[in-house]
């Protein structure tokens, strides 16, 4: 019996074995062949299914009697196939374009693009995963209308100015960011490889939910996480080299010492001096090298059903084109990202990133001492180094003991006979330099969602953004002149620490109730900073060397220490409601209200609302049946606070020493008085943001149109105060001005069909912003803001003008004969003017028969008209082309570098070449001059600073599934790009995008160091 059961359950196994048939295949998207990992595939009308691998691959038994495959995956259209008796059935999967609607986040939360009714940009991972900069920001320059991105410098790790929608402050317009819900001091630690998506909150509504701290826009940063059900490693690898573009011709020595001998310049050299020189020495050619840039980036991340990680790491290493290692930047960084699902109501999970960098910096941007300027104004005539008889001066300084600065065969550097002063040998200033800074920064969040119920989530997440910076700094002994020396070795040390704590608790509550969806968001927010420092300086090094250059191998007595710290406070509490009906009718309200403990007690709460609505017209049943398939109209309204302008104890009384007095005995005593009064009605300055747009998606949605027009209104700025003099102490603070943004964005893009072999993309944007003061306290008439030299006054905060605009005299042309100088003085009358013919005819601005500082006027503007950027991405059989170009026109610059107190500096050569020369030479150039106001403190020296940078030119090309199967890999692409190649601009100086620190300074050059241009080699693969 058992023998015959036996060999009956044999016989059924091996009918149902041969019953079976084994289906295999792979499974790509029909876009660009990439494998999809974890694609169902199940046999119609059965449980029998698998689900795809890494590389795409499948395999199952089918029974008998199958007839069809069902093919389904999120975000691509499900397909169901005839088996018809194959064995190998290849799938290729389309976009499903409706299940793909893009989700953006909103703070606190995300929402579907297509239901959102404020003015939001987004930049997504692939439009920055060859980016080559080490800046996040320039993932932005060119991508999002409304947003400016201007490089402070092009040396290695220096910062970014990132505007939205215009300049809205005279001190602080850097945006909010907020990067994985953490709001972070700055996003210098992130890599563009970390990033999943970036959304910029540009108008009052979007970003409104950040009350306080919103009103010059917010940047909400998502960075990349694992997937369920997938396993996989990335890498990514950049090497590139760095030269500099376009160069200015300065004066060559023939042409200096004529240009001096003109102007009769004292200290200039004789025609001998220069004839024996030759053709000189050209500082560009000798301080500009080609430096290496390099780049790694490795992921690994993946999950199962329940928890998802990604584990990454980046190391970005750059030399400057600029004095190479001198001006290094080095930054490594990790990162651990992770979400487990511990119960179906419960979810946990943390992002958590690391970084280090290192940067060692050369003075820039700087007429007194920066590196840049030095090569724009020493003399042609000075070589790099001595190599034969030295000449009298040097000679002569070598005699009187002083510590001249040798190259490393020995050799003396080149000083200068003809310029005294901050300028130095540029290759020996690079020499000297020995500073380095070096911060560690931690920032992440760990969170907890808790769905009690459905439709009901609970969010507590707790963040730190941690950054620990060293400085340390010294200087060898040396000397350059007389006014420029250092004769005892010193050094610095410092030490700055900055916590930010977050915590944050919100509920949202999700409903639909027929066609009518309700979202409610509710939340409170604490947020600490606090800040410690610790520096010291000291001088008398006991030998110049690195291992000696501290404070404990000098006296004590020479050892100056300081010390500083300082805590401050937010608490926030916040609501939204968005609501749509059938997908046609939106609304979004939100207010904050949040408590700054940088203010007075009464003034310490402040409340922020908005409100926008959206009609979405395509989906009413009236629309007509048109090529138009989204259609939706936008209008905002909201303020935001801002208090990057505020200061822990601004509106304080403060006391201080006013002086020494004698007592009965003739003993001295401090004396110690207010100094400034107190003004507890200090606050906020608040922006006010009207806001309409539309959004058009045509032929399903390949192509999209956005247009908005916003009018941006910033009030209660915190300017200088004025005190009556009888008062005796000054008012430091008030809220005194107000500023407004107005203008248009445009944005538009078309991608072709999916299913098509050749794949081509096109966008575009561009953004039209007017600037303008409309308010200053009437106590105060202007605020002066930076100075070019050391004496003019160069940009101004004034009502009725762009705020920090460029001020100095206004021409009218050239003196051509004395007769016509005559003529001009007696007509206008004016007095204590001594012209010549060659020098510029001013413009008596304020009518008073005087040429003075009184009659400077506004003489540029530093803010563009246009800002636009355009992308076009081509692809066909496993290539790619990429072209993209940004710009911006409109914008003036003062070259800043060329002065006054310095006669003797070279100049550049259209200084010579253009030069008036006698009667009808030229109407636009001036004659020969080093000293005249009223040319170098006028628009003679201010320049059109518009340009169009092609910011990437890329050719990729990515391996075919035949070959990267057989390396094991999902997919693998090479690429070889140029970026910042090429520059239109009639902008003379090195680079049109002049940078700077300060917010007051833009669009002065003082010697800006140039951003570099890089050809690169990049390689990417997954396995």
């Amino acid at each position: 019996m058992k023998k015959n059961l036996l060999i009956f359950l044999l016989l059924h196994l091996c009918g149902v074995a041969f019953a079976q048939s084994t289906i295999s295949g792979r499974i790509t998207s029909s876009k660009g062949g990439e494998p999809l990992p974890g694609v169902s595939v199940v046999v119609k009308g059965t449980t029998v299914g698998t689900t795809s691998d890494v590389s795409g691959n499948y395999q199952l038994q089918a029974p008998a009697n199958a007839t069809t495959l069902v093919v389904s995956f999120i975000g691509y259209v499900s397909q169901e196939l005839p088996i018809s008796g194959r064995t190998t059935i290849n799938v290729g999967l389309q976009e499903d374009q409706q299940a793909l609607e893009e989700v953006v986040v909103v703070g606190y939360g995300t929402q579907q693009k297509s239901l959102v009714t404020g003015a939001i940009s987004s930049v997504k991972a692939e439009e920055i995963a060859t980016v080559s900069s080490s800046r996040v920001e320039q993932a932005l320059q060119g991508r999002t209308a409304g947003v400016t991105v201007l490089p402070a410098s092009g040396s290695p790790g220096s910062g970014m100015r990132v505007r939205v929608r215009g300049t809205g402050s005279n001190s602080g317009s850097e945006p909010l960011y907020i990067v994985d819900g953490v709001r972070a001091g700055g996003i210098e630690f992130l890599d563009p490889s970390e990033i999943a998506s970036i959304e910029v909150l540009k108008d009052a509504a979007s970003a409104a939910i950040y009350g306080a701290e919103g009103a010059n826009g917010v940047v909400i940063i998502t960075t990349k996480t694992g997937k369920v059900n997938t396993s996989e490693i990335s890498y990514a690898f950049q090497y590139g080299r760095q030269s500099v573009g376009r160069m200015m011709d300065m004066m060559n020595p023939q042409q200096y010492q004529q240009y001096l001998e003109e102007s009769n310049s004292p200290g200039r050299p004789t025609a001998a001096e220069a004839a024996a020189a030759g053709a000189g020495t050209n500082w560009f050619d000798e301080i500009f090298q080609t430096a290496p840039q390099q780049h790694h980036s490795i992921n690994f991340s993946g999950g199962s059903e329940k928890s998802s990680f990604l584990v990454g790491g980046n190391f970005f290493t750059q030399e400057g084109i600029v004095g190479g290692d001198k001006a290094k930047f080095d930054r490594y960084t990790v990162r651990i990202n992770s979400d487990h699902k511990v119960k179906p109501w419960l979810n946990i999970g943390e992002r958590f990133s690391y970084s280090n960098f290192r940067r060692r910096g050369l003075a820039e941007n700087d007429e007194f001492g920066g590196l840049i300027s030095s090569a724009l104004s020493l003399d042609p005539l000075t070589p790099v180094t001595y190599t034969g008889a030295l000449p009298a001066h040097v000679t002569a300084a070598i005699q009187a003991g002083q510590p001249l600065v040798r190259d490393e065969n020995g050799n003396y550097y080149g000083i200068s006979n003809f310029i005294r002063g901050e300028y130095g040998n540029p290759l020996a200033r690079i020499a000297l330099a020995r500073g380095q800074t070096t911060q560690n920064k931690v920032v992440g969040n760990v969170y907890a969602d808790v769905e009690p119920i459905k439709g009901l989530k609970f969010t507590s997440r707790f963040g730190i953004d941690g950054a620990f910076q060293r400085q340390h700094n010294w200087t060898p002994t040396f000397w350059f002149s007389s006014e420029n020396l250092n004769s005892i070795a010193n050094g610095s040390d410092s030490q700055n620490n900055w916590f930010n704590l977050q915590w944050e608790n919100f509920a949202t509550f999700t409903k639909q109730i027929d066609n009518h969806g309700f979202t409610l968001l509710a939340g409170t927010s604490a947020l600490k900073r606090m800040w410690n420092y610790i520096g010291g300086s000291y001088s008398g090094l006991f030998k110049e060397e690195d291992k000696f250059s501290y404070a404990d191998t000098t006296p004590d007595a020479l050892d100056r220490i300081g010390s500083n710290a300082n805590v401050s406070t937010l608490a926030s509490y916040y609501g939204r409601l968005s609501y749509d009906y059938a997908g046609k009718y939106l609304l979004n309200a939100t207010v904050r209200r949040d408590g700054s403990s940088l203010f007075s007690p009464e003034n310490a709460w402040g409340t922020f609302p908005s409100i926008s609505l959206g009609w979405v017209a395509s989906n009413e049943d009236f629309f007509p049946e048109t090529k138009i398939n989204h259609l939706k109209l936008r209008a905002s309204w909201g303020q935001n606070g801002s208090l990057s302008s505020s200061r822990i104890g601004d509106w304080l009384a403060a006391v201080g020493v006013v002086g020494r007095y004698p007592d009965g005995s003739g003993d001295y005593l401090v004396g110690a008085a207010p100094t400034t009064l107190a003004n507890p009605d200090l606050t906020w300055e608040t922006s006010e943001q009207l806001d309409f747009g539309i959004d058009i998606g045509m032929f399903n949605n390949r192509l999209t149109f956005t247009a908005d027009y916003f009018d941006k209104k910033t009030i209660d700025l915190i300017t200088p105060g004025v005190a009556p003099g009888f008062v005796g102490a000054a008012l430091p603070f008030v809220n005194g001005g107000n500023v407004q943004n107005k203008g248009w964005e445009f944005e538009l893009g078309y991608r072709n069909d999916a299913a098509e072999a050749f794949q081509y993309e096109v966008s575009g944007n561009i953004t039209a912003i007017k600037n303008k003061v409309t308010f200053l306290d009437p106590n105060v008439n202007e605020i002066p803001g930076a100075s070019i030299g050391t004496g003019w006054s160069a940009t101004v905060f004034k009502e009725g003008y762009p705020i920090w605009y460029l001020r100095g005299y206004k021409t009218a042309g050239i003196f051509q004969t004395p007769e016509e100088i005559s003529a001009y003085l007696t007509s206008t009358g004016i007095t204590g003017y001594s012209p010549q013919p060659g020098d510029p005819i001013v413009v008596d601005v304020n009518g008073d028969k005087q040429i003075s500082p009184a009659d400077y006027d506004m003489i540029g503007n530093p803010h563009p008209d246009l800002i636009f950027g355009a992308r076009v991405n081509f692809a066909y059989k496993g290539f790619d082309l990429l072209a993209f170009v940004q710009g911006q026109i409109g914008n003036d610059v003062i070259l800043g570098f060329s002065r006054t107190d310095r006669p003797t500096a070279n100049k550049p050569a259209f200084f010579y070449e253009d030069r008036w020369t006698g009667a009808g030479s030229t109407n636009t150039g001036f004659r020969a001059s080093t000293t005249n106001a009223y040319v170098y403190n006028s628009d003679l020296m201010v320049f059109d600073g518009s340009y169009a940078r092609v910011r990437q030119l890329q050719l990729g090309y990515t391996l075919p599934n035949s070959v990267t199967e057989r390396l094991k890999m999902k997919n693998a692409r090479v690429y070889i790009s140029l970026d910042n190649y090429f520059t239109i601009t009639d902008y003379p100086g090195l680079d049109p995008e002049a940078g700077s620190n300060n917010a007051n300074s833009l669009g002065i050059d003082r010697g800006t160091y140039p951003v570099p241009r890089l050809a690169m080699f990049g390689l990417n693969f997954n396995f």
